[in-house]
């Protein structure tokens, strides 16, 4: 079958062509564009000769009769969705085209970091290096009276632990290639198992805040909805009320009415159930996809002197797509930082541990 790429600007491709034709290319199918909008398709795993007519315009349905209609929601484009996403549940890349010979590193990095006197910075020798980044991609689903889905991403830093948040940058793709384009040792770093509670975790917390929006919008409709139904049974009452004014028969009248008025009151106490089971929000989430990310950096091996003393030794991190020295985790607590201080023993440790002694004698003295 031969491939025919659309050109004409007077019918450009839609983002679900482009996607059906470039599935079919990469899963081991073909196709053919008859016209605009109508393809000859051949689904991956098919015999030979099996085509398929699909149109993108519904408009073409009459003069292709034996054509599937080819929208979101449709059974063709769900099956091919649900098949890719099973295809792409895991994928590494590597990051190429970056600088890993920047111009006088050493003093950018030292102007990177806050050292107190008379504590120095001194470079002793750079490593390239893969720092691998794993990219997890959660889907979301909020059920309610309707059905809404969300995809989340969130991306962590396997040497550091911690999260990135230039994710767009990371995911560029002029810059991902599926090959290694330079063979270099991958740093110590921590296994996917490890990190991917505290990516969700992540997730989590970005799914409360959008969960709160839709549960005050489901109770604000709720509430006009339940209030709607509720004069509408009253309206029915007051019906009832009236029947029973204009009926001579009292006594006759009021048993039946009161038999009809026990009906509303239940029927309205199960409508009014219903609507709240039905507004109910619930929120299902689950793992899509994982990507690993593995970007070349820097390992830079720093000393650290004062006079007098042993020279500390830090590995520090410096990143090259961002072109910024990447925050380093405090020797003695391990929060990231990049300022740091001069113990009386020399040991190089961030300004929170040098206060927290003199904090600890002073709560002491007060007691």
């Amino acid at each position: 079958m031969v491939e025919v790429i659309n050109n004409d600007p007077l019918h450009p491709s839609s983002p679900l062509e482009e996607f059906v034709r470039r599935y079919l290319e990469t899963a081991g199918g073909a196709w053919d564009e008859v016209e605009p909008q109508v393809y000859d398709v051949m689904l991956p795993g098919e015999a030979p000769g099996g085509l398929l007519r699909i149109t993108f315009d519904p408009e073409a349905l009459p003069e292709h009769p034996g054509a599937q209609l080819a929208s979101f929601g449709t059974p063709f484009i769900d099956r091919l969705l649900a098949d890719a996403v099973e295809r792409g549940r895991s994928a590494q890349f590597y990051l190429a085209g970056l600088n890993l010979a920047p111009h006088d590193l050493a003093t950018r990095v030292r102007r990177s970091l806050t050292l107190a006197p008379p504590l120095e910075f001194r470079l002793e020798r750079v490593r390239a290096l893969y720092f691998p980044v794993a990219v997890f991609w959660f889907h979301a689903e909020f059920v309610s009276d309707q059905k809404e889905q969300e995809n989340l991403a969130v991306a962590i830093d396997l040497h550091y632990g911690r999260e990135v948040r230039h994710l767009d940058q990371l995911l560029d793709h002029s810059r991902l290639l599926e090959q290694p384009p330079l063979w270099l040792p991958e740093a110590r770093r921590s296994s996917l198992a490890a990190v991917y509670p505290p990516a969700r975790e992540q997730v989590l917390r970005s799914l409360a805040p959008m969960a709160g929006v839709r549960q005050r919008d489901l109770a604000e409709r709720l509430e006009r909805q339940v209030a709607r139904m509720r004069r509408y049974y009253a309206d029915l009452r007051e019906e009832l009320e009236e029947q029973r004014r204009r009926t001579r028969d009292k006594d006759e009248a009021a048993e039946r009415l009161a038999s009809r008025r026990v009906a509303i009151d239940r029927e309205e106490q199960v409508r009014v159930a219903e609507l709240r089971q039905k507004s109910t929000l619930r929120v299902h989430l689950r793992l899509l996809q994982v990507a690993m990310i593995r970007q070349p950096k820097l390992l830079v091996h720093a000393l650290f002197t004062t006079p007098d003393r042993e020279p500390s030794r830090l590995e520090l991190v410096w990143d090259p797509l961002l072109e910024v020295l990447e925050a380093v985790p405090c020797p003695e607590c391990g929060r990231p930082t990049y300022a740091f201080e001069a113990t009386r023993q020399g040991r190089v440790v961030c300004p929170a541990c040098i206060a927290r002694p003199v904090e600890a004698l002073s709560r002491r003295g007060r007691r």
